[in-house]
């Protein structure tokens, strides 16, 4: 490791002296047509079918609850035809059960608090119980999926709350609580973080403290308080939250404080990170999901400066690993990204090598792929005696060693630094290992990875 670290403080030195420029990092508007704009609406994704369902909201000028049902496929808003279901309303929230493969939905507002449980199927909604957590609006809900549980926490019912619920899919259980809770709330941001197997809460508003800034985690019998170790995001309510599985961060978008807010954050081990990027305008109440099958957080709806947004909005994240090229060797070498271990600065990212013949791999790194100094990419390597090989990046730095996990794979560890200018700039990876007598070379290649490096 210490290896890996002296030539990664080599390598930063280089993207320095070369002062490479930042690539621009936005949120891409998807479509700007779809259900009837409207604010509080209620999302998740149905991980089974591909699908972001969308419930529900209220448009003023419409003077209206809604009581549709919309999916979102990555290019098109369909709507959905079903013979009953929950009744028109707002400020409802909504989560995926991926044991059960179906969408959980609680509570909202319509001319009253409303406390019924509701699931969807993808083709109807059934009306699962009307006990349980107390008629309320703006609570949090998301899905653990370790526990198989539907978690919901606090929101607005005749008074603020901070009780801690749990669905099965059959009866809601409250959890006896012990320690410091959190304080009573609405409005809060909440979703599940896989990576660290715990609940995670953000912000809220009360009548004590008004706009909330804390940070909560729930491991399914303590809530404990995460004190970020630098800047965090100002107080809010109302703000959209998910968790991208993919990358291993929870994302946060927008929110009133006072004003509107338009801004994005991002929670990666207990450090949040502000993510200055061009995107929605500064709304309160949007809905959000993660897309976890094309790895894609989608946003839709909200109120803002500008009134009813039409547009829907998906972020990708900031820091990005894309495979490219093939590799050779019987079986091909492979070089695959490891989840939660994405090129972010100021943390390790790691790449998993298989498929090697012995005991010595290595990799190479590149500024380029498309052409190593006056070469085109890719650059056949059969002159070398490695037919069916290619050299798929420009090769700044070689011979960078991996960590050998066991018989065929080993792991790739590149330390980044805290050095803000890395954020935008593309590293190409790529994968040797020796293999005596499979070619006259007597080494095979991996395919590539495109790593553009982010928060």
């Amino acid at each position: 490791m210490k290896n890996v670290k002296a030539r990664s403080a080599c390598l930063v030195f280089s993207l320095q002296a070369l002062a490479i420029a930042q690539l621009p990092l936005t949120w891409r508007q998807a479509a700007n047509t779809g259900p009837i704009p409207r604010t509080a609406p209620a999302m998740a994704f149905d991980s089974s079918r591909g699908k972001s369902v969308l419930f529900g909201g209220f448009n003023n000028n419409y003077n209206n609850n809604f009581g549709d049902t919309w999916e979102w496929d990555g290019s098109t808003w369909v709507p959905q035809l079903f013979a009953s279901g929950p009744t028109a309303r707002y400020d409802h929230k909504m989560a995926y059960d991926s044991q059960r493969h179906r969408t959980v939905l609680f509570g909202g507002i319509n001319t009253t608090l409303l406390g019924d449980t509701w699931e969807w199927s993808g083709a109807a909604w059934t009306q699962v119980s009307t006990s349980g957590p107390s008629a309320r609006s703006s609570p949090g809900l998301c899905y653990d999926s370790v526990r198989g549980k539907t978690v919901l926490f606090g929101g607005y019912s005749t008074s603020f709350q901070n009780d801690t619920w749990e669905w099965d899919g059959v009866t809601w259980t409250q959890v006896a609580l012990t320690g410091l809770l959190p304080a009573r709330r609405f409005g809060l941001g909440i979703a599940y973080d896989s990576n660290r197997a715990k609940t995670v809460m953000f912000g809220g508003f009360n009548n004590i403290d008004n706009y909330l800034s804390d940070t909560w985690c729930f491991d399914g019998v303590t809530w404990a308080q995460l004190v970020p170790s630098g800047t965090q995001p100002s107080a809010r309510y109302c703000h959209a939250m998910s968790y991208d599985s993919n990358r291993g961060k929870v994302v946060i978008f927008g929110g009133f404080g006072g004003t509107f807010l338009g801004d994005t954050w991002e929670l990666f081990g207990s450090n949040w990170l502000e993510v200055f990027v061009a995107g929605p305008d500064k709304i309160i109440d949007p809905a959000m999901a993660y897309d976890s099958n094309r790895e894609m957080t989608v946003l839709y709806g909200g109120l803002g400066t500008l009134g009813y947004p039409t547009e829907t909005w998906e972020w990708q994240g900031t820091s990005l690993s894309t495979e490219y090229g093939t590799g050779c060797g019987s079986p091909p070498l492979t070089l695959t990204q490891i989840k939660a271990a994405y090129p972010t600065i100021n943390n390790t990212a790691k790449a998993s090598l298989t498929n090697i013949p012995g005991s010595l791999a290595f990799i190479s790194i590149g500024l380029s792929n498309n052409n190593f100094g006056p070469f085109q990419l890719p650059i056949t390597l059969v002159g070398l005696g490695m037919p069916g090989c290619d050299l798929l990046q420009s090769v700044e730095l070689a011979a960078l060693p991996t960590i050998t996990n066991g018989a065929g794979s080993a792991t790739f560890y590149l330390p980044l630094p805290n050095y803000q200018a890395l954020q935008g700039m593309h590293l190409y990876i790529q994968g040797w290992a020796i293999a005596q007598g499979f070619n006259q070379g007597g080494a095979i290649a991996s395919n590539g990875l495109d790593w553009l490096i982010g928060f």
